[in-house]
Protein backbone atom coordinates (compact mmCIF):
# COMPACT_ATOMS: atom_id res chain seq x y z
CA UNK A 1 0.00 0.00 0.00
CA UNK A 2 1.28 3.47 -0.95
CA UNK A 3 2.26 5.71 1.82
CA UNK A 4 0.91 9.22 1.70
CA UNK A 5 3.18 12.17 2.66
CA UNK A 6 2.73 13.64 5.77
CA UNK A 7 0.38 17.38 5.09
CA UNK A 8 3.84 19.58 6.28
CA UNK A 9 6.01 17.72 3.94
CA UNK A 10 3.73 18.38 1.12
CA UNK A 11 3.94 22.21 2.30
CA UNK A 12 7.45 22.45 2.52
CA UNK A 13 7.45 20.79 -0.92
CA UNK A 14 5.43 23.53 -2.61
CA UNK A 15 6.72 26.76 -0.98
CA UNK A 16 10.35 25.45 -2.08
CA UNK A 17 9.12 24.84 -6.30
CA UNK A 18 7.83 28.12 -5.71
CA UNK A 19 9.85 30.56 -4.12
CA UNK A 20 11.83 31.70 -6.86
CA UNK A 21 8.24 32.49 -9.19
CA UNK A 22 7.32 36.10 -8.99
CA UNK A 23 3.83 36.24 -8.51
CA UNK A 24 2.30 39.09 -10.78
CA UNK A 25 -0.48 41.33 -10.04
CA UNK A 26 -3.39 41.56 -12.72
CA UNK A 27 -3.00 44.39 -14.90
CA UNK A 28 -6.07 46.12 -15.14
CA UNK A 29 -7.39 46.64 -18.76
CA UNK A 30 -7.29 50.32 -19.79
CA UNK A 31 -10.04 52.01 -20.90
CA UNK A 32 -10.80 52.33 -24.49
CA UNK A 33 -9.53 55.39 -26.60
CA UNK A 34 -12.25 58.02 -27.05
CA UNK A 35 -13.64 57.82 -30.35
CA UNK A 36 -16.00 60.19 -32.29
CA UNK A 37 -17.36 57.26 -34.45
CA UNK A 38 -21.26 57.72 -35.15
CA UNK A 39 -24.08 59.01 -36.89
CA UNK A 40 -24.54 63.10 -36.40
CA UNK A 41 -26.79 66.10 -37.06
CA UNK A 42 -24.06 69.10 -37.56
CA UNK A 43 -26.40 71.83 -36.01
CA UNK A 44 -24.20 74.57 -36.28
CA UNK A 45 -21.06 75.82 -37.43
CA UNK A 46 -19.09 78.90 -36.47
CA UNK A 47 -17.09 80.28 -39.64
CA UNK A 48 -13.92 81.79 -37.78
CA UNK A 49 -15.12 85.60 -37.76
CA UNK A 50 -14.13 87.59 -34.45
CA UNK A 51 -16.14 86.64 -31.40
CA UNK A 52 -17.57 89.79 -30.07
CA UNK A 53 -18.56 88.71 -26.13
CA UNK A 54 -21.06 91.15 -24.44
CA UNK A 55 -21.81 91.59 -20.83
CA UNK A 56 -24.94 89.40 -20.07
CA UNK A 57 -24.33 86.48 -23.00
CA UNK A 58 -22.46 85.64 -26.25
CA UNK A 59 -22.62 88.76 -28.95
CA UNK A 60 -25.97 88.98 -30.66
CA UNK A 61 -26.11 87.59 -33.87
CA UNK A 62 -29.28 87.28 -36.62
CA UNK A 63 -31.18 84.54 -35.13
CA UNK A 64 -30.31 84.84 -31.67
CA UNK A 65 -32.97 83.64 -29.14
CA UNK A 66 -31.18 83.31 -25.87
CA UNK A 67 -29.46 86.13 -23.47
CA UNK A 68 -27.13 88.55 -25.27
CA UNK A 69 -28.39 86.86 -28.31
CA UNK A 70 -27.51 83.76 -28.44
CA UNK A 71 -28.77 81.33 -30.61
CA UNK A 72 -29.53 77.72 -28.89
CA UNK A 73 -29.69 74.59 -30.70
CA UNK A 74 -29.64 71.50 -29.27
CA UNK A 75 -28.50 72.66 -25.83
CA UNK A 76 -25.32 74.53 -27.59
CA UNK A 77 -25.51 78.19 -27.44
CA UNK A 78 -22.68 79.81 -30.28
CA UNK A 79 -22.00 83.12 -31.06
CA UNK A 80 -22.55 84.13 -35.05
CA UNK A 81 -23.29 81.17 -36.15
CA UNK A 82 -24.61 79.59 -39.26
CA UNK A 83 -27.32 77.16 -37.89
CA UNK A 84 -28.18 74.04 -40.38
CA UNK A 85 -29.50 70.78 -39.61
CA UNK A 86 -26.50 68.38 -41.93
CA UNK A 87 -26.84 64.62 -41.48
CA UNK A 88 -23.04 63.71 -40.71
CA UNK A 89 -21.69 60.20 -40.42
CA UNK A 90 -18.35 59.56 -38.77
CA UNK A 91 -16.35 56.44 -38.96
CA UNK A 92 -13.24 55.04 -38.08
CA UNK A 93 -11.17 57.89 -40.66
CA UNK A 94 -13.86 60.28 -42.33
CA UNK A 95 -16.12 62.75 -41.50
CA UNK A 96 -19.10 63.20 -44.13
CA UNK A 97 -21.18 66.02 -44.12
CA UNK A 98 -24.41 65.31 -46.01
CA UNK A 99 -25.56 68.24 -48.15
CA UNK A 100 -29.13 70.24 -47.21
CA UNK A 101 -30.46 70.42 -50.31
CA UNK A 102 -30.51 68.02 -53.04
CA UNK A 103 -28.33 69.93 -55.85
CA UNK A 104 -25.42 70.54 -52.89
CA UNK A 105 -21.86 68.36 -52.99
CA UNK A 106 -21.34 66.66 -49.55
CA UNK A 107 -18.17 67.55 -47.60
CA UNK A 108 -15.75 65.14 -46.68
CA UNK A 109 -12.83 65.18 -43.95
CA UNK A 110 -10.30 62.71 -43.80
CA UNK A 111 -8.87 62.88 -40.15
CA UNK A 112 -6.93 61.08 -37.22
CA UNK A 113 -7.08 61.79 -33.66
CA UNK A 114 -4.30 62.01 -30.70
CA UNK A 115 -6.65 61.56 -27.74
CA UNK A 116 -2.96 61.28 -25.45
CA UNK A 117 -3.46 65.47 -26.26
CA UNK A 118 -5.81 67.41 -23.68
CA UNK A 119 -7.62 68.45 -25.36
CA UNK A 120 -7.96 65.49 -28.01
CA UNK A 121 -5.58 66.52 -31.16
CA UNK A 122 -7.26 65.72 -34.29
CA UNK A 123 -5.79 66.67 -38.17
CA UNK A 124 -7.92 67.19 -40.51
CA UNK A 125 -7.76 66.98 -44.38
CA UNK A 126 -10.70 68.49 -46.23
CA UNK A 127 -11.24 66.47 -49.50
CA UNK A 128 -12.45 68.90 -52.13
CA UNK A 129 -14.41 67.81 -55.29
CA UNK A 130 -12.01 69.92 -57.35
CA UNK A 131 -8.10 70.96 -56.45
CA UNK A 132 -6.25 69.70 -53.84
CA UNK A 133 -6.79 68.98 -50.42
CA UNK A 134 -6.21 71.32 -47.55
CA UNK A 135 -5.25 70.68 -44.10
CA UNK A 136 -6.29 71.83 -40.60
CA UNK A 137 -4.88 71.53 -37.37
CA UNK A 138 -7.77 71.03 -34.89
CA UNK A 139 -8.90 70.18 -31.30
CA UNK A 140 -12.33 68.09 -30.16
CA UNK A 141 -14.31 67.72 -27.18
CA UNK A 142 -16.65 65.02 -26.59
CA UNK A 143 -19.48 65.47 -24.25
CA UNK A 144 -21.97 62.83 -23.77
CA UNK A 145 -23.82 63.01 -27.07
CA UNK A 146 -22.24 65.87 -28.57
CA UNK A 147 -19.08 66.32 -30.12
CA UNK A 148 -17.46 69.74 -30.83
CA UNK A 149 -14.49 69.99 -33.29
CA UNK A 150 -12.46 73.66 -33.55
CA UNK A 151 -10.07 73.78 -36.83
CA UNK A 152 -7.69 76.25 -37.31
CA UNK A 153 -7.31 77.66 -41.06
CA UNK A 154 -4.08 76.17 -43.08
CA UNK A 155 -1.19 76.69 -42.10
CA UNK A 156 -2.17 78.07 -38.75
CA UNK A 157 -1.30 76.65 -35.36
CA UNK A 158 -3.72 74.51 -33.62
CA UNK A 159 -6.31 75.77 -31.12
CA UNK A 160 -6.01 75.83 -27.32
CA UNK A 161 -9.23 74.76 -27.26
CA UNK A 162 -12.83 74.59 -28.61
CA UNK A 163 -13.75 78.30 -27.81
CA UNK A 164 -14.62 80.27 -30.74
CA UNK A 165 -11.98 82.57 -31.57
CA UNK A 166 -10.99 84.53 -35.28
CA UNK A 167 -9.31 82.16 -37.93
CA UNK A 168 -10.73 78.93 -35.87
CA UNK A 169 -14.14 77.30 -37.50
CA UNK A 170 -16.27 75.16 -35.36
CA UNK A 171 -18.19 72.67 -36.09
CA UNK A 172 -21.04 71.64 -33.27
CA UNK A 173 -22.70 67.73 -33.79
CA UNK A 174 -25.24 66.20 -31.94
CA UNK A 175 -25.37 62.48 -31.86
CA UNK A 176 -28.28 60.85 -33.37
CA UNK A 177 -30.49 58.69 -31.70
CA UNK A 178 -30.40 54.91 -32.70
CA UNK A 179 -32.79 53.98 -35.48
CA UNK A 180 -36.11 52.71 -34.08
CA UNK A 181 -36.23 48.96 -34.27
CA UNK A 182 -39.41 46.92 -35.19
CA UNK A 183 -40.09 43.47 -32.64
CA UNK A 184 -42.74 40.62 -33.26
CA UNK A 185 -44.47 38.31 -31.41
CA UNK A 186 -46.51 35.03 -32.10
CA UNK A 187 -49.38 34.04 -30.11
CA UNK A 188 -51.11 30.62 -30.50
CA UNK A 189 -54.89 30.16 -29.56
CA UNK A 190 -55.45 26.60 -29.90
CA UNK A 191 -59.31 25.14 -28.87
CA UNK A 192 -59.40 24.24 -24.79
CA UNK A 193 -56.61 26.86 -23.89
CA UNK A 194 -58.18 30.01 -25.26
CA UNK A 195 -57.66 31.68 -21.55
CA UNK A 196 -53.71 31.19 -21.66
CA UNK A 197 -54.11 33.13 -25.40
CA UNK A 198 -55.84 35.62 -24.28
CA UNK A 199 -54.20 36.17 -21.43
CA UNK A 200 -50.80 36.77 -23.50
CA UNK A 201 -52.39 39.10 -25.82
CA UNK A 202 -53.26 40.91 -23.65
CA UNK A 203 -50.15 41.05 -21.85
CA UNK A 204 -48.78 41.87 -24.82
CA UNK A 205 -51.19 44.91 -26.16
CA UNK A 206 -49.86 46.69 -22.61
CA UNK A 207 -46.64 46.19 -23.81
CA UNK A 208 -47.34 48.26 -27.16
CA UNK A 209 -47.89 45.95 -29.61
CA UNK A 210 -50.64 45.39 -31.86
CA UNK A 211 -52.21 42.57 -33.98
CA UNK A 212 -50.60 42.51 -37.48
CA UNK A 213 -52.15 39.63 -38.98
CA UNK A 214 -53.68 36.07 -38.09
CA UNK A 215 -52.37 33.14 -39.47
CA UNK A 216 -54.91 30.57 -41.86
CA UNK A 217 -56.20 28.40 -38.78
CA UNK A 218 -54.39 24.93 -39.24
CA UNK A 219 -56.01 21.16 -38.64
CA UNK A 220 -54.65 17.80 -38.66
CA UNK A 221 -56.51 17.16 -41.70
CA UNK A 222 -59.04 18.38 -44.34
CA UNK A 223 -62.25 16.59 -42.43
CA UNK A 224 -60.78 17.49 -38.55
CA UNK A 225 -61.82 20.81 -37.17
CA UNK A 226 -59.50 23.86 -36.39
CA UNK A 227 -57.26 23.33 -33.37
CA UNK A 228 -54.67 25.80 -33.64
CA UNK A 229 -54.78 29.73 -35.58
CA UNK A 230 -51.66 32.11 -34.90
CA UNK A 231 -51.62 35.98 -33.51
CA UNK A 232 -48.85 38.08 -35.17
CA UNK A 233 -48.06 41.22 -33.49
CA UNK A 234 -45.50 43.99 -33.71
CA UNK A 235 -44.69 47.03 -32.01
CA UNK A 236 -41.84 49.53 -32.67
CA UNK A 237 -38.63 50.51 -30.29
CA UNK A 238 -37.62 53.80 -30.67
Amino acid sequence: MRKLLPLAAVLIALTSTRADEKISAPVPKAPPPPSIEGKYTLVATYNGAVAVREKGGFGGGPGGGGPGGVAEVGGFAPSRTTLVRGETVISRTEIVIEPRTVTGMPTTMEYTLDPTKSPIAIDVEIVPVRGKKTRGLGVVEITNNRVVIALAKEGADRPKSVEEAEGVTVYYFQKAPPPPRTEFRIVALTVGKEEEAEKELNRLAKEGYELVSTTNPTAPDAKASVTTVHFILKRVVK
